[in-house]
């Protein structure tokens, strides 16, 4: 069977798309896949290095953009549009699959007009405006979480099929083995930004040091910053005197998620199910510009099953933070509960399930 996979624009779409082509691949040796992204996106250079094969298309983007951006997006979308139907000619796929990112309208619409089986992927509990559209015309709805639903009100119960985020099978085999033996024997906390770090994470993180100083001795720290405050963050550090590796990017997360004792994160959905999937206690800071504050919507999911603490950015300040971080070093019983909780919240066939389900609804199931 051929599928066609449709995301980019963040790393929430894209890595997704990987896990489930992997999984898709894996189900039969004659299975193939064909990754489509956005021309300029983040996703021209992740699928470059992904071993499968992929196009890129232009896809307009409309949500937050002025009128004459909005005229422009238009003529993109239907420029993308053109450029799909070429691909599915050739291609032709027997199942259309949307990850998000605007790249997914040409995509999934292509695949209404030709009647090609078709569904879509949210992974965030407020979907975004793409999908809230595709899911009127998909055949399928897949959900991270239960409560992006009501999102859906023209959409029948019957196309959703609650699955949670897909994580990339390096990653979740590496999570299902457990906690791993530390590199160093202190306290480890995992600080991560997202893909492209946090300036303001980062900010609160580098106040809060100097609150944290009567713990210094027994906290290791592991930081994923971005590319533009790494060498700002390593010599706050030092002058601090913490015990702390800074990283632009971590490219092992599975390992390093292994070996914390506590996360401090943003709170987007692929965060969400790692966590979940580790096994980690965590504080949340959701980014708070991230359309409709769809972050703070995914936080919840693990603060109301205790396994979490969500702290809106606007409400916190480097001491708030360091105390957090302090009660959570010094509490062993409810760190051993937040790990419990998360566990019970983790989904690690997402991709494998979500696979089986498009072979279904193309008859190949």
């Amino acid at each position: 069977m051929r599928m066609i996979i449709a995301g980019g624009g963040t790393g929430g779409h894209i890595f997704p798309a990987l896990a489930v082509a992997e999984e898709f691949l894996e189900l039969n040796k004659n299975n193939q896949v064909l990754l489509v992204g956005a021309k300029g996106g983040l996703e021209e250079k992740i699928f470059a290095r992904c071993g499968m094969p992929f196009k890129l298309i232009r896809a307009g983007k409309f949500s937050g953009q002025s009128w004459l951006k909005k005229t422009k997006a238009i003529f993109e979308l239907l420029a993308g549009m053109m450029s799909t139907f070429a691909l599915m000619i050739k291609f032709h796929p027997k199942a259309v699959l949307g990850m998000g990112g605007y790249v997914s309208v040409p995509v999934v619409l292509t695949g209404f007009v030709l009647r090609i089986p078709r569904a879509i992927h949210e992974q965030n509990s407020y979907p975004g405006l793409a999908n809230r559209l595709l899911g009127i015309i998909s055949n399928k709805i897949f959900l991270s979480f239960e409560n992006a639903k009501k999102y859906f009100p023209l959409a029948k119960k019957e196309k959703f099929i609650l699955t949670g985020n897909p994580v990339r099978k390096s990653v979740c085999l590496k999570l299902m083995e457990g906690s791993a033996q530390k590199e160093k024997e202190k306290f480890q906390i995992l600080i991560i930004g997202g893909s492209q770090g946090a300036k303001s994470l980062n900010r609160l993180v580098k106040d809060a040091l100097e609150h944290l100083k009567e713990k210094r001795e027994k906290i290791h720290i592991v930081h994923m910053t971005g590319t533009s405050s790494r060498q700002e963050m390593e010599q706050a550090y030092q002058k601090a005197g913490f015990s702390a590796e800074v990283y632009e990017f971590i490219e092992d997360m599975g390992e390093k998620l292994r070996q914390a004792d506590l996360v401090i994160s943003r709170a987007g959905a692929g965060a969400i199910f790692e966590l979940a999937l580790a096994g980690v206690p965590s504080i949340l800071i959701p980014y708070p510009y991230a359309t409709n504050n769809h972050q703070l919507s995914n936080a919840k999911y693990l603060e109301e099953n205790s396994a979490s603490w969500v702290f809106e950015e606007k409400e916190l300040d480097g001491k708030k933070l360091a105390t957090a971080i302090i009660r959570l070093i010094e509490d062993d019983e409810l760190r051993l509960k937040m790990k419990e909780q998360a566990k019970k919240l983790a989904k690690p066939f997402a991709g494998k399930i979500i696979a089986q389900e498009m072979m279904k609804l193309a008859g190949e199931g």
